[in-house]
C-alpha cells in the first residue's frame, strides 16, 4: 500500500461557529460541528450552545401552584431552623442534616423541579420564617403583652448568634440540595 490511500481522506470540518477552526467533535443532539471554544458539557456529553441550554428544560420549570407551595414548606422550614438556633454550640451539627432534610421537603413540595427561582425561593422563605419565628414568638406571648416588653424582647433574640448559625447553615444546605441533589 502506498501513502496515497492510507489516510487520505480530505474531510476536514470546521466549527459551525468559528469557521476558521478544524474540529473533530459534534454535538451529541444535532450533530453539528462544535469547538472547545462553542461546546457546552452536559451529562450526556459535549453539544452546541443551542442543545446545552438547559434553561428550556423541563426540569426547571415549576408550576406556580407548586412554586407557591415550595414556598410555604421553605418558611416553615425556617421557623423550624430557628429553634435548632437553642442547642448552643450543637446548632452546628444539628444545621446540616436538617438544612439537607429542608432541601429535600422542599424539592418534593416543587415535583422534584429545581432552578434558581427555587433556589432563591427557599433561601428567602427560610430566612424570613425563621425571623418571623423568633419575633413572634415573644411578640404574641401573653408574658410579653402584659409587661409591655414584647417589641424589645422580639427584637433581641435577633441578635442571638446561635439563631443565625443555624438560620444561615440551614439555608445553605437546603438550598445546596435543590441544586445539587
Amino acid at each position: 500500500m502506498t501513502n496515497d490511500t492510507i489516510g487520505n481522506t480530505d474531510t476536514t470540518t470546521y466549527c459551525a461557529r468559528h469557521p476558521a477552526v478544524e474540529t473533530g467533535l459534534r454535538c451529541a443532539s444535532c450533530s453539528t460541528p462544535i469547538c472547545p471554544k462553542c461546546m457546552v458539557v452536559t451529562p450526556v456529553g459535549m453539544k452546541c450552545p443551542d442543545c446545552g441550554r438547559i434553561k428550556d428544560s423541563p426540569l426547571f420549570k415549576v408550576r406556580p401552584e407548586r412554586l407557591m407551595l415550595a414556598g410555604v414548606v421553605a418558611l416553615v422550614a425556617g421557623m423550624i431552623a430557628s429553634l435548632i438556633g437553642e442547642l448552643g454550640f450543637f446548632v452546628i451539627l444539628a444545621s446540616i442534616p436538617y438544612g439537607y432534610f429542608a432541601g429535600n421537603m422542599v424539592l418534593r413540595a416543587s415535583g422534584m423541579k429545581r432552578g434558581t427561582k427555587l433556589e432563591v425561593l427557599t433561601a428567602a422563605a427560610m430566612v424570613l420564617g425563621a425571623i418571623l419565628a423568633q419575633v413572634a414568638v415573644p411578640l404574641f406571648s401573653t408574658w410579653g403583652i402584659q409587661h409591655g416588653v414584647a417589641l424589645q424582647a422580639a427584637f433581641a433574640q435577633l441578635i442571638n448568634v446561635w439563631f443565625w448559625a443555624a438560620t444561615i447553615i440551614s439555608t445553605v444546605c437546603a438550598v445546596s440540595k435543590i441544586r445539587y441533589l
